[in-house]
């Protein structure tokens, strides 16, 4: 059952722009971790800081894809007519949590 919602075009329009800029973070992020641009240094602590940078980026690149695959997920919703109700129960998701997260469910499942 959808979830009928008058701003489907703008919300698409947001989706889209935001896997935009999923996509530029990660290119830029996997830009980083190739080291084209500030390969590894000779000296061991500088190395070892480059290292501890290299882990923080990973995690803000495994976030990043993490959103990516939600927007994704949220734009095949939104094109089927299910965007707004929970993948899960069928219940419609808070608009809270659709406008903060573009979430596919609600948040009895999400905690579950």
């Amino acid at each position: 059952m959808s979830v009928p919602h008058p701003n489907f075009p703008a919300i698409k329009q947001v989706l889209i722009a935001r896997r935009e800029a999923l996509r530029e973070r990660h290119r830029r992020v996997e830009l980083d971790l190739q080291r084209r641009n500030d390969p590894l240094v000779g000296d061991w602590s500088d190395r070892a800081v480059q290292v501890q940078n290299d882990e923080a980026l990973q995690v803000i690149d495994d976030a990043t894809q993490d959103e990516l695959a939600t927007v994704d997920e949220a734009l095949q919703r939104l094109d089927r007519g299910l965007y707004g109700t929970c993948k899960e129960c069928g219940e419609p998701i808070e608009p809270g949590r659709l406008q903060a997260l573009h979430a596919v469910t609600c948040a009895a499942c999400a905690g579950a």
